[in-house]
């Protein structure tokens, strides 16, 4: 009879050190007086929680006894949770040869050992890997979308399957209003219905003209909504149009300004913001600056240009600003290449048809260049503009249903050929995460491009990016309904503020966080 995995791990289960090991305190032998027992390195597994998948393993061994001298057990831990006294074998998971089991884990990244022990002396020989465990809505590519009936819903794309129109199945109806902004938040607080206690989960944001929520990405729970996110209740009259962490602190975007809660490593909060620490008039365009150790960058209507405010919440500055007023801004994004990071706003002045590139330096306190950008280049007529996150020093723009790459540093542009694209495209982005400590088996660049037939839009994934540009065919295409606004991915991974501060391309959360 196969086998379960229940949750009967410690609670708190959380990723592994990739680094850690666990000592043998079996008895081995002599090593020259017995035969030896092999076991052929066993690859790294992945599987979905929940859903009835199974993890097997046939693991190849080499030895002179036979099988009926031979014991052996399966063993699943959490390296974080292995202590000196305990060891590692507080669950057997099997104790046939072959693994054969039924996953229903919470998202993470476990080790499963094998043993194999010579049944009348004792002697044993140890195998190890890693089994990556996420849930059907806890890794994959979340699709923010319009309706063809004008409001908001959201279709999610992992490797292995897909499901569409997710708020209209979670709740009835899409979300009333237009969409405006996506926002993939890592560790986010909050208090947790299924036991009231204070605690922090991979959280999917979902921005619309009217409305806005926040589901639980291990299982796609409703957490926030526009009455509970702020501690005003049902008083609440703001409108929220996104989020993004800022070191210790998470900020949201509204209508009202910019409010701000505690997101420090190892603490714990309600989740709920208070009312704006800063008033204004506010777009949903926001960059975390050095990893929010510089706090954010935003882009404010009143000022018609660029404002900073610290990573402590207490200090705003103008960057940038439009002296006459009339700028709107069109995308925003980040480039870092090595230790230098490049963030832009693009805003225009639609009176006279001209659009200028704000650019800040990589410290943020000074602007490095406001850029009227020539009338003829495509970035200046674009459709759709997008940052290419770290590989080149680019902005993406999409024009005459074309896709162009624009230097930074050069001004020069260069258009992008996509291998196996035959249709003319109307969407782009790059999701990326490069992790420099932590689980940086979830790293990844990827460039995404759409087009839009109707009320119909299919995606090409490209996940070889070198210099900005796809050196393959993409190796992933959907088709889905409704009109594509942004795209998130999500990585089942304990992304803490810690890590924003490792390293230069620490990203927290995924870029883009706004586009």
């Amino acid at each position: 009879m196969k086998k379960h995995i229940y949750q009967i791990l410690l609670a708190g289960l959380l990723p592994l050190s990739l680094t850690a090991c666990f000592s043998d305190d079996s008895a081995l032998g002599d090593p020259n007086s017995v035969p030896a027992i092999e076991i052929a390195e066993m690859a790294e597994q992945s599987v979905i929680s929940y859903i009835g998948d199974h993890l097997t393993i046939t693991p190849e061994i080499k030895t002179a006894y036979k099988d009926s001298e031979l014991q052996y057990a399966w063993y699943l831990y959490d390296e974080k949770d292995i202590t000196k006294k305990a060891g590692f074998r507080d669950v057997v998971i099997d104790t046939k040869k072959d693994l054969d089991i039924e996953v229903n884990l919470p998202t993470g990244v476990y080790t499963i050992a094998l043993e194999v022990k010579v049944k009348e002396t004792g002697l044993a020989q140890y195998a190890r890997t890693k089994v990556k465990v996420a849930t059907a809505f806890s890794e994959g590519w979340y699709i923010l979308k319009e309706t063809e009936g004008g409001d908001t819903d959201i279709d999610l794309i992992s490797e292995s399957t897909s499901s569409t129109d997710l708020i209209n199945k979670l709740e009835g109806e899409p979300l009333k209003g237009a969409p405006v902004s996506l926002a993939m938040i890592y560790q986010q607080d909050y208090v947790n219905p299924d036991d009231n206690a204070m605690s922090k989960a991979n959280m999917i944001n979902v921005f619309s003209k009217e409305n806005y929520r926040a589901y639980r990405v291990e299982d796609m729970k409703k957490i926030f909504d526009q009455k509970n996110i702020c501690y005003a209740g049902e008083d609440n009259d703001d409108v929220y149009y996104n989020m993004c962490n800022a070191w210790n602190l998470n900020a949201a975007l509204s209508k009202k300004g910019i409010s701000f809660n505690t997101s420090m490593s190892g603490t714990k909060h309600t989740g709920k913001y208070k009312l704006p620490a800063f008033e204004d008039e506010v777009a949903p365009f926001v960059q975390m600056a050095k990893g929010g150790q510089q706090g954010i960058l935003y882009w404010s209507n009143t000022l018609h240009g660029v404002r900073n405010i610290d990573q402590k919440a207490v200090n705003r500055k103008d960057i940038s600003c439009d002296t006459l007023g009339v700028q709107e801004c069109l995308a925003s994004g980040i480039t870092r290449i090595g230790g230098t990071e490049t963030v832009w706003f693009l805003g225009e002045d639609k009176t006279e048809s001209k659009r200028y590139l704000h650019i800040i330096n990589s410290n943020v306190d000074t602007l490095k260049e406001v850029r009227l950008l020539d009338p003829n280049l495509h970035i200046a007529k674009a459709t759709r503009v997008a940052a290419c996150g770290g590989s080149a020093s680019y902005i993406y723009a999409i024009d005459g249903r074309k896709l162009y790459a624009y230097g930074i540093e050069t001004g020069n542009e260069v258009e992008v050929v996509l291998p196996g694209v035959s249709e003319p495209v109307d969407f782009v982005t790059n999701q990326w995460l490069c992790l420099v400590f932590g689980e940086k088996q979830y790293n990844f660049d990827q460039l995404i491009v759409g087009s839009q037939n109707g009320n119909e839009y299919k995606l090409w994934f490209f996940d070889n990016i070198v210099g900005g540009m796809p050196s393959g065919e993409a190796y992933k295409t959907f088709t889905g309904t409704g009109k594509v606004h942004s795209i998130r991915r999500a990585v089942p991974s304990n992304i803490s503020s810690l890590y924003i501060q490792m390293g230069p391309r620490a990203a927290m959360p995924i870029f883009p966080t706004s586009e």
